[in-house]
C-alpha cells in the first residue's frame, strides 16, 4: 500500500512539473518573446492582457511556489519532499487547456431575428413571442443602431393612453426610451471571457446600475456587417461569475 502511494506523489510531482513547464513556455512565447523571464514577471505582464490569467492568477501564483519547493529543495530518499495534491494538479491542468484555448464568442453565433427603425411595433412583439427573445437588433439602412427590448416597450405603452401596436413604429419607440445604444457590437474572434469582462462593466457605464442588454456578434464587430450571433446576460452569467 505504501508503494502504491509513493507512485501516485511521484506521478502527481512529474505531472505538476510537466503542466508547469508548459504553462511557463506558453507565457514565454506570448508576452516575453519566447525569452526567459521569472515566472512572478510572466504573470504580471500576461495579467495585464489576457483575462483568463488575470481570472486564475491566484492559482498560478501559488502553483509558481509550489513548482520551486518542488525544484529547489533538497530531496529525501531520492523523493521530493512536498507532493501537490490530486486536486491542485487537476485544476492546473484545467487552467493550462484554458490558457492554451480560450473559447471565443462565435460559439454563441446562431440566427439573429432583427427588425428596421420603420417596421411597426407588433412585428417586434410577434417575434418575441414566437421565438421567445427579449432583445431585437434594429436595423437603420445597413447597420445596426440599437437593440429593441422589453423594458423600452413598456417604459413607452406606460406613457399612452391608448394604442395599437400594428400602428406604432419602431422608431416611435426608440424615440421616448429611457435610455439608448446600452450595447456593443464585438467580433467573433473575441475571447468569452473578455466579452464577459465588457458585461460586468457595462454596470459601471452609462445608464449605471443596468448591463448591457446584448452583445451584438459580427464577422469584425462593425455595425454595417452581418450580424452572425447574439449574447444577452443570461448567456455570459457564469463566465463573469468564475
Amino acid at each position: 500500500m505504501l508503494i502504491i502511494a509513493k507512485k501516485v506523489m511521484s506521478q502527481n510531482a512529474d505531472q505538476f512539473l510537466n503542466t508547469f513547464n508548459a504553462v511557463e513556455r506558453y507565457l514565454e512565447n506570448k508576452f516575453n518573446q519566447g525569452n526567459f523571464a521569472p515566472f512572478r514577471f510572466l504573470l504580471r505582464r500576461a495579467a495585464a492582457k489576457d483575462p483568463v490569467i488575470r481570472r486564475n492568477q491566484d492559482l498560478l501564483y501559488m502553483c509558481g511556489d509550489l513548482r520551486n519547493v518542488l525544484v529547489h529543495n533538497d530531496r529525501f530518499g531520492g523523493r521530493t519532499i512536498a507532493e501537490p495534491l490530486d486536486e491542485v494538479v487537476e485544476e492546473f491542468e484545467k487552467v493550462r487547456e484554458l490558457i492554451e484555448n480560450p473559447g471565443r464568442v462565435d460559439q454563441f453565433e446562431k440566427k439573429v431575428f432583427c427588425c428596421f427603425l420603420n417596421d411597426t411595433l407588433d412585428k417586434a412583439l410577434q417575434l418575441m413571442i414566437r421565438h421567445k427573445i427579449t432583445q431585437i437588433p434594429v436595423i437603420d439602412g445597413n447597420a445596426i443602431i440599437e437593440v429593441l427590448n422589453g423594458n423600452h416597450i413598456a417604459f413607452w405603452l406606460a406613457n399612452q393612453m391608448s394604442v395599437s401596436p400594428s400602428q406604432i413604429k419602431i422608431s416611435q419607440v426608440l424615440n421616448k426610451a429611457e435610455y439608448k445604444r446600452n450595447f456593443e457590437i464585438i467580433p467573433r474572434s473575441m475571447l468569452v471571457y473578455d466579452a464577459a469582462e465588457l458585461y460586468r462593466n457595462s454596470f459601471q457605464a452609462e445608464p449605471k446600475n443596468r448591463y448591457f442588454d446584448a452583445l451584438i456578434i459580427t464577422q469584425n464587430g462593425k455595425p454595417h456587417e452581418n450580424l452572425t450571433g447574439i449574447i444577452v446576460l443570461k448567456d455570459i452569467a457564469k463566465y463573469m461569475a468564475e
